[in-house]
């Protein structure tokens, strides 16, 4: 599945992403996003409800 998220925290690229997972934790709705650029994976936390500014989490990339 492919997702668009706004920008990639890591390479600033701006397009379409890999969805990998999807989850609820507590209010928020979480996406694991992996960037077809630069091969980064990352967590953006979303509100549904728009009470609370969403964020993104950043994971150690991958050593190859």
């Amino acid at each position: 599945m492919v997702c668009t998220v706004v920008k990639c925290p890591y390479c600033g690229f701006e397009g379409e992403f890999r969805l990998i997972k999807t989850w609820r934790y507590r209010w928020w709705n979480v996406y694991f996003y992996e960037c077809p650029k630069c091969d980064a994976h990352f967590a953006s936390y979303v509100d549904p409800e728009g009470k609370r500014k969403s964020f993104a989490i950043l994971y150690k990339p991958r050593v190859r």
